[in-house]
């Protein structure tokens, strides 16, 4: 070196000195620069007893407030205030995002109880004081009390799998100007991924999924009735496998059927559901605790897929226009479950591309190990907390450059500290401390909810009625046989009703009420089940549609 081994040490401490006294630093180094060998030894020595008295540990090259040098007061600047710049143990400036930097994606990491839901809170804050809608894709329940807080009293909640505030989406109805194929394909992919399906399945459930659609009449374009998954359920039972394809089908009716099965089977299973569109027009946390791991995985996917195929036809592109924050992302861009099929999952691709239409994707996770490559390659902002796996915290280390031992400090960080990465305006990681946001959790109830979500529930109910009723409901299109009638009006009538009493008081045969059922069966008018009594389990009916027409 030009200079000798003293420069490099030098240039080091002049980085670290020079956020606590700016230009001044500059001028010593300038001068160091100059000087002959004695006078930059005597700069060097003056330059470690100032670094020993304003950085703590500086000597050692350690300690968490010193290790990673923070960016200029400029380069921290963004409208979206997320916490402080912290440096040598004290407050620096503001960091903020800035609104071009939304669209390429957000990561937040940290183990739990580190503060990433407290994050979550403040990142919404932020977007709604700057009119951009959200929505939650809640897993544990933690976000309705924000509520609670004035600025947050627009915000709907919808319980996804409970009745408190029930929320129906039909993922075979493909987002208008897609083509079916395509969506048909994309819908498999999902449920492969979300139900752990190898390829010989996937097979299976595009070639029933490809049946369902054109009988349905969705390619042609006459569609009476959307279908669901009862019907590619009722398809697929109908279906001859021998040898590995009977393993195939196995657990494809194993995947359709939790499809069609208690809160899962209430959520997807309407012919006409809630309009995802309106989603997107405010903020909407959506309660998904309901599910099984599986089924949230399967309708946060298919919803994220709606979405994106959504934004592709609108005519915008690359305007932050709205953002969607989702908990526990791993499940979601999981390279475990990407294994399963090979490439990118159709997840990783939504991802990636979403970024185009307008949508910026928060992720937050405990465990940035267990997240796909190709996703967190593509965030911009990486903001880690406190971490405890050697796995995460070589992850991160990796993914926001950190060098040699700086990765450490992952370990170290206390709650409410974070480091931060941007792919942009600052080229190193940097120490940011967030603040804490005040939030009484527990205060919000099933019947606060209920009550506030009332007036929307009630009115998307009778949109759903008037349309069912416009000339596709379920009943529409069937020429009844004057029996078949009765046994509707019956089943309408008793709807507790055994189904011996039912053939009782009729005045038919075992014989033929079960052909009578069977028909109406056919025709997606009743339903079958069976409820358990104190003597054992007897079977039911009840109708298809929940308004009884």
């Amino acid at each position: 070196m030009p200079f000798g081994s003293g420069y490099r040490e030098v240039k080091e401490l002049c980085q670290k000195l020079k956020p606590l006294y700016g230009k001044q630093i500059d001028r010593i180094f300038d001068a160091y620069l100059l000087e002959d060998k004695d006078g930059r030894e005597q700069i060097k020595t003056y330059l470690e007893a100032l670094a020993a008295r304003k950085l703590p540990g500086s000597t050692d090259n350690q300690a968490p407030e010193t290790v990673l040098v923070p960016p200029s007061e400029d380069q921290a600047q963004g409208s979206y205030k997320l916490g402080e710049v912290t440096y040598a143990g004290k407050p620096m400036y503001s960091f903020g995002l800035q609104e071009k930097e939304w669209i390429q994606h957000v990561g937040v990491f940290g183990r739990t109880g580190a503060g990433k839901t407290n994050l979550g809170y403040l990142i919404l804050q932020q977007l709604q004081r700057k009119n951009k809608p959200a929505l939650v894709f809640d897993w544990k329940r933690n976000y309705r009390d924000l509520l609670a807080r004035d600025e947050f009293k627009d915000v709907d909640v919808y319980t996804i799998g409970r009745p408190v505030a029930p929320f129906t989406f039909n993922p075979l109805i493909p987002p208008e100007g897609t083509d079916p194929k395509t969506w048909l394909k994309k819908l498999n992919e999902v449920i492969a991924h979300a139900y752990m399906l190898g390829n010989g399945v996937l097979y299976l459930l595009q070639k029933t999924l490809d049946s369902v659609y054109e009988e349905f009449g969705v390619y042609s374009g006459n569609v009476d009735r959307w279908p669901t998954f009862k019907d590619v359920l009722k398809k697929a039972k109908n279906m001859d496998a021998s040898g590995r394809a009977a393993g195939w089908l196995s657990s494809t009716l194993r995947a359709l059927s939790s499809l069609c099965f208690g809160d899962m089977g209430e959520l997807v299973n309407r012919p006409k559901a809630c309009d995802p569109k309106e989603l997107l027009k405010g903020t909407a946390i959506l309660e998904l605790d309901a599910l099984t791991q599986q089924d949230k995985v399967f309708f946060s996917s298919s919803l994220l897929l709606w979405i994106h195929h959504h934004r592709m036809q609108e005519a915008t592109r690359e305007k932050f226009k709205h953002a969607i924050l989702i908990e526990e992302a791993h499940h979601l861009l999981s390279g475990e479950r990407r294994n399963l099929v090979g490439g990118q999952s159709v997840m990783e691709i939504t991802f990636r591309e979403i970024r185009e239409f307008g949508e910026s994707l928060i992720i937050l996770d405990q465990h940035p190990s267990q997240i796909s490559m190709p996703a967190l390659g593509n965030t911009y902002a990486t903001i880690c907390l406190n971490l405890k796996h050697s796995k995460d915290v070589n992850a991160m280390g990796q993914c926001m450059l950190l060098q040699g031992e700086e990765k450490n400090i992952l370990g170290e960080l206390e709650v409410g500290q974070a480091v931060v990465k941007l792919q942009g305006r600052a080229s190193r990681p940097f120490l940011m401390e967030i603040p804490e946001f005040n939030i009484q959790k527990g205060q919000i109830t099933d019947m606060q909810i209920r009550e506030k979500m009332a007036e929307k529930i009630d009115t998307s109910r009778a949109l759903l009625k008037n349309s069912d009723s416009s000339g596709s409901s379920q009943n529409s299109g069937f020429n009844l046989t004057s029996l078949e009638k009765k046994f509707l009006g019956d089943v309408k009538k008793h709807p507790e009703s055994g189904i011996a009493a039912r053939y009782r008081r009729l005045g038919i045969s075992a014989r033929q009420g079960n052909k009578v059922k069977k028909r109406l069966l056919d025709k997606d008018l009743i339903e079958e089940s069976m409820e358990k009594t104190d003597t054992g389990r007897r079977k039911m009916v009840s109708l298809s549609n929940e308004d009884g027409k």
